[in-house]
């Protein structure tokens, strides 16, 4: 039976994206299943088929994709509270899915399809995962218009800013991020070394500490300024959780 250990982040989760507590206690019912893996072991491996949705309880993973030449393109970071993997039982088969990494020790709730087709005649969590999924999508191409043709300074500070406010969204207010410096070389589409001269330009704005070889931030202000970040996006589940979802029945 599933204990509902590191359960609070998602429920924050989704009730910020409008489903009341009897839906996540229901979607909790259905985790028969809790994984562990440590920091670089694949929580989903590339061309995993297998019919689950996996849920971050503790932990940072993060969805990437190999080059051909075996380097790593990151495309988004997880954090408790949310899904690993939403996007391959919304699409199927009609999308090679993407590989999920932990990036620190995590731990990992499976939920099987059959189980979340069940979930899904609950109108209003179909809509808060529906949400969710539509957010994640979102925040990507948000980061991509702002950073695609940026100075590295400002596609660094702008994923910092992000993973911030995605953390701090669901009670993490910690200012050390649980990256590496290759994370951010690959979630930019940085070198390694591009993305150092970056780092030590924002410890020496005294942006970042230079007390660490961590990444952690000191003046969260400067950073947004840097970044052009206002963080409007990722406000958007205090908008949505106020969407009534109206279910008619014939009769």
């Amino acid at each position: 039976m599933f204990v509902h250990c590191g359960a609070s982040p998602l429920r924050l989760k989704l009730k910020s994206l409008g489903a009341p507590a009897d839906d996540v206690d229901i979607l909790l019912r259905a985790v028969k299943r809790r994984l562990t893996f440590s920091a670089q072991e694949n929580v989903v491996g590339e061309g995993d088929t297998a019919p689950q949705v996996r849920i971050l309880l503790a932990g940072t993973t993060c969805s990437y994709k190999r080059k051909e030449d075996g380097g790593r393109i990151i495309l988004s970071f997880h954090h408790p509270g949310e899904f690993c993997d939403l996007h391959r039982y919304v699409l199927r088969d009609s999308e090679p899915a993407l590989a999920v990494q932990a990036l620190t020790d995590c731990t990992v709730a499976v939920i099987d399809y059959r189980d979340m087709d069940g979930l899904l005649s609950r109108p209003t969590l179909a809509s808060a995962l529906w949400r969710a999924s539509m957010l994640e999508t979102a925040v990507y191409r948000e980061r991509l218009t702002r950073t695609g043709r940026g100075t590295a300074i400002v596609r660094v500070a702008y994923l910092l800013c992000e993973q911030l406010e995605r953390r701090g969204a669901f009670g993490n207010q910690a200012r050390q991020l649980p990256f590496s410096q290759i994370d951010v070389a690959d979630a930019t589409g940085l070198s390694v070394v591009h993305v150092n001269r970056t780092i030590q330009t924002l410890r020496a704005l005294n942006v970042l500490s230079p007390a660490t070889r961590a990444i952690e931030v000191l003046d969260r202000k400067q950073l947004e300024k840097i970044a052009g970040f206002d963080g409007r996006l990722l406000a958007l589940p205090t908008l949505v959780s106020k969407w009534a979802v109206q279910v008619e029945t014939n009769g």
